[in-house]
């Protein structure tokens, strides 16, 4: 393929993906686990069984008020707000249902927004919504200010496989081998080199 033709031929020898990362974590729920996934597992096992009933219940109340959600600010809000890892379903779900206006408004936001767990969540929704918002994305990227949703984009753009952004993941790649992620204490360079991975389609 063309885009392989700009990489060296031992680059995949020389740049190894780390065995465990943050990177393979997002894309596998980007790219490989059906939407809906984690909620229907949820139900259909006695996995509440091993919560506090007090969570089961806030589950439950926080899933139905995100599926009457009815404006597009309401889900971004949502997006922000909610932390409860069994409720990022429901929102994917109504965002959605709702894309054509939650998400140009979800790329305006994501340009400045710090929070990283609405960072995961909006790259989740770019990566199941329509391609033409993942290429807005690509278009606006040098706009984006957190290094995490950067690198959370750059696996939105394997998901999508958008071999157009391949010179932009080399880039990256380079930069974010110098940025430390405190909270993380992760390598965000993991997110760009997978990507050329998928790109290219060398196992991983």
């Amino acid at each position: 393929m063309k885009q392989k033709a700009i990489l060296p031929k031992s680059f995949f020898r020389d740049h190894p993906l780390a065995n465990i990362s943050f990177a393979r974590f997002s894309y596998f729920q980007m790219a490989e686990l059906k939407q809906g996934t984690i909620s229907e597992i949820y139900a259909k096992t006695s996995l509440s069984d091993l919560l506090p009933k007090e969570r089961v219940e806030q589950i439950a109340a926080e899933n139905e008020r995100i599926s009457n959600l009815q404006t597009e600010e309401d889900v971004i809000q949502a997006l922000r707000k909610v932390k409860e890892s069994f409720c990022r379903d429901a929102i994917v779900k109504r965002a959605l249902e709702m894309e054509d206006t939650v998400l140009p408004l979800l790329l305006q936001r994501y340009q400045t927004n710090r929070v990283d767990f609405f960072i995961e969540g909006a790259a989740h929704i770019f990566a199941r919504a329509d391609v033409r918002y993942a290429e807005a994305l690509f278009a606006d990227y040098e706009s984006i200010r957190s290094d995490y949703a950067r690198a959370q984009a750059c696996l939105v753009f394997a998901a999508k496989d958008m071999k157009q952004a391949i010179p932009l993941l080399l880039t990256e790649m380079n930069r974010l081998k110098t940025v430390t992620n405190r909270e993380f204490r992760t390598d965000l360079s993991q997110a760009p080199l997978l990507a050329l991975y998928v790109l290219n389609n060398e196992p991983f």
